[in-house]
Formats: C-alpha cells, sequence, structure tokens
C-alpha cells in the first residue's frame, strides 16, 4: 500500500483525518493528524452528475469537420410572412406576440416587414411562441476548382445562380 502523505510503499496504512480530510498514511506520517476508527468508503465510480458534465465537456472538445457536414440551417428568406402568417392563424395582435416574447410592438413590426433579420435568440424566442420553423437547411454550393492563377469573383458567383435558377 501507498501513504497517501509521503507517498511511501509499506505494509499497512491508518486511516487518519488531517485537516478534516481522512487519508490513508503510514504510521511515520499518522502523529500529523487524529486517527479515524471507520475505514475510507471510496466510490468506485463517479456521481452521474459529473459524468454527465464530462461528456458533455468532451462533445464541446471535440473538433468537427465542417466541410463533412453538409446542409446548414440559415434564415428562410420568407420569413416574414412565415411570422405574420402563424401570428394571425392564431389571432394574436403584433403587440400579443411581443409580450409573449418579451419584445417591443416595433420589433416585431420590423420583422413581419422584413426590415431586420433576427438573430439566433430573436429567431428561438418567436419559433418557440408560434410554434413554427423560421430554419431551414440549405445545401452548399459544390464549386469546381479554379486554376491557381485564376480566383472566384463576386460576378462568378452571379453567374452561377444565374445558372442554377
Amino acid at each position: 500500500m501507498i501513504c497517501e502523505l509521503c507517498g511511501a510503499d509499506v505494509p499497512h496504512t491508518k486511516n487518519v483525518a488531517i485537516e478534516s480530510t481522512v487519508l490513508a498514511v503510514c504510521n511515520n506520517c499518522a502523529k500529523f493528524g487524529d486517527e479515524v476508527s471507520t475505514p475510507v468508503v471510496r466510490r468506485g465510480s463517479m456521481p452521474p452528475v459529473i459524468a454527465q458534465r464530462l461528456e458533455a465537456r468532451k462533445r464541446r472538445q471535440t473538433p468537427r469537420d465542417v466541410y463533412a457536414e453538409t446542409g446548414e440551417e440559415e434564415l428562410a428568406e420568407d420569413f416574414p410572412q412565415r411570422i405574420r402568417r402563424a401570428r394571425e392563424e392564431r389571432g394574436w395582435k403584433q403587440a400579443d406576440l411581443g409580450a409573449k416574447i418579451n419584445e417591443k410592438v416595433s420589433v416585431i413590426s420590423q420583422l413581419e416587414s422584413g426590415a431586420i433579420s433576427p438573430g439566433d435568440a430573436l429567431v428561438r424566442k418567436v419559433e418557440h411562441a408560434l410554434g413554427i420553423k423560421l430554419k431551414e437547411k440549405v445545401q452548399p454550393i459544390a464549386m469546381k476548382k479554379q486554376a491557381a492563377s485564376g480566383s472566384l469573383t463576386l460576378g462568378d458567383l452571379i453567374k452561377m445562380r444565374e445558372k442554377r435558377e
């Protein structure tokens, strides 16, 4: 056995409380604390809360391959119409929706007119309140590799988009 205080390899240890911590120590280190009669109960496994947090931490720290992911969610082009239609189906006024999501009526008005583009937090609040989806998956545009001398310009992107439509 190994003394938890000095690290010496000894045939047997004593359970000693040193500064309110119970340690398994050798006879030489036992003088630094008071001997405890009950053996220390050590957990073989960690509490479930800690296991969940470690698993979540592992997921967060795992690098993602952004090129392997197909289809990202982006705000739908017709989000103003979706918001207005869902609000009117429920018989709510703009003030009612604003009160439900804790936003001003002017913000709701601007959303429905398309004057502003909502951030992620506002999108989540509106989706939750109205029970609709404002984001949809889009597939990335497959690009042909250009020669090293020629680079892709905005004009090239516009031409590619016109060909698709």
